[in-house]
């Protein structure tokens, strides 16, 4: 024996096998293959939910009727249109501070700093 086989027999533990423990970590090839049968078996049933889950169907109204079909609906939606209110609505978020916006801001702040306050001194303070 030489001095390196000497040095790698005691730095590696002496292998004690018990034959109860032996037979259940070995594994054979019967085994390898019987856990190799359901991984397969859950890959197709993923493959199959995503597919059906994942694709849209293709339409089933030919793409010649679409345009006729929406022509029509605006049509028929005329009498409607001419008929509309022609407001001027006023629009909060174009750019500019409004007072509504600015109190908005302050009373969404301090209410949640409020409710901060009182949830700290509940939790450190009462120790609930």
């Amino acid at each position: 024996r030489s001095v390196a086989q000497a040095i790698l027999d005691q730095a590696q533990p002496a292998k004690r096998t018990c034959p109860a423990t032996s037979r259940v970590r070995s594994r054979s090839p019967a085994t390898a293959r019987s856990a190799l049968l359901p991984a397969i078996l859950l890959a197709a049933l993923c493959v199959l939910a995503l597919r059906s889950v994942a694709f849209v169907p293709a339409p089933s109204v030919p793409r010649s009727v679409a345009p006729a079909t929406a022509a029509a609906l605006a049509a028929a939606a005329l009498p409607f249109a001419a008929n509309a209110a022609d407001e001027l609505l006023e629009y909060n978020m174009a750019g500019e501070f409004t007072s509504f916006m600015t109190g908005g801001y302050f009373v969404v702040t301090l209410g949640y700093t409020a409710i901060s306050f009182v949830s700290y001194l509940l939790l450190t303070k009462l120790k609930i």
